[in-house]
């Protein structure tokens, strides 16, 4: 599958193929094979030009955030059909992120404080997520309807996970 990845203003096109327990990325301009083999949920092996390299891959708001070796980068992600509407100038901005909220922080939820189909104000307390013995609130980020809730009391998350969905 092709896919585009922006690194600090620089556009770079791959094609990605996956065979169990490996994915092979080659960078089509100059043929540079790059093997990841999973070591975790979001860890991995990468072999380049011979040499290992941890790598860590976090989803973002704002894009998927990429650790090599301990440096981190925030990459976009555009797959075929978003490459072909930026071709053609259109844009894909309003795609599913509109309304999502994010754990910001990777945690246990231990209270949710809205349930699905409340209105709610920007600002509102939507739930208490604890993370190294500290209980952090996760506020609204925008006034709306509460459209889906993802976790539940007891749920482990991630850092980059989607923990609600409101309609504004």
């Amino acid at each position: 599958m092709k896919y585009r990845t922006i690194i600090k203003g620089v556009e770079l096109d791959f094609d990605f193929t996956h065979a169990p327990e490996k994915i092979t990325l080659v960078d089509n301009p100059d043929k540079v094979a790059v093997d990841l083999v999973p070591l975790g949920k979001n860890a991995f092996s990468l072999l380049l030009n011979g040499k290992s390299h941890y790598l860590t891959i976090t989803r973002e708001p704002d894009g998927i955030e990429v650790t090599v070796d301990h440096h981190t980068h925030i990459v976009l992600v555009q797959n075929e059909t978003e490459i072909l509407l930026k071709k053609f100038g259109l844009s894909t901005n309003h795609s599913q992120k509109e309304g999502q909220v994010f754990a910001q922080i990777p945690g246990m939820v231990s209270r949710i404080f809205v349930k699905q189909g409340d209105e709610i104000k920007a600002q509102q307390k939507l739930l208490i997520l604890e993370a190294m013995k500290m209980e952090n609130e996760i506020d609204s980020p925008f006034e709306g309807r509460v459209k889906a809730i993802h976790v539940s009391p007891g749920s482990a998350v991630e850092k980059g996970d989607i923990i609600m969905e409101i309609d504004s």
